[in-house]
């Protein structure tokens, strides 16, 4: 057996026990581009808008990349841009997205979302968030349920 002299352990101990540096810009550049993280499309009634942060986080949370269109376009840019030039950019980047994520009751504009990611054949995804900002629960599409319209 090989003896280990105090230099090489106290070289060990000072690995182990040495702060963690923070990687480089370059660095993470370089772990992006080999282990890209799949980007979800948020979908919520506007209803829900207040939420959207943590919805953001929740995603973040995830592992993943949120794409959210209240962050984006926040109330079709206060009406200062056509609803139909906002839907066709958000249709856009729902279409590069991997994944639809639904958050809390479907509402008109989410069904059309879902219609569009069906389309696209990508998967969808269902959540409940009336427990936010404890939680928020995975559900199927049955539970998900319609919004009420008024």
């Amino acid at each position: 057996m090989e003896l280990v002299s105090g230099r090489v352990a106290d070289d060990i101990l000072e690995r182990i026990f040495a702060p963690a540096s923070k990687p480089s810009a370059l660095d993470q550049a370089e772990e992006t581009l080999r282990h890209p993280k799949r980007v979800i499309y948020t979908a919520m009634s506007n209803r829900n808008f207040y939420w959207r942060n943590h919805i953001q986080k929740f995603v973040l949370d995830s592992g993943m990349v949120p794409v959210s269109p209240f962050m984006l376009f926040d109330y079709y840019l206060l009406h200062t841009v056509p609803k139909t030039v906002v839907r066709e950019a958000m249709n856009n980047l729902l279409a590069r997205c991997d994944e639809v994520w639904v958050f809390g009751r479907i509402s008109l504009g989410v069904k059309v979302q879902i219609g569009v990611a069906r389309r696209l054949s990508k998967p969808v995804r269902y959540f409940d968030i009336s427990e936010l900002p404890v939680a928020v629960s995975p559900i199927s599409e049955e539970t998900a349920g319609e919004e009420i319209r008024d």
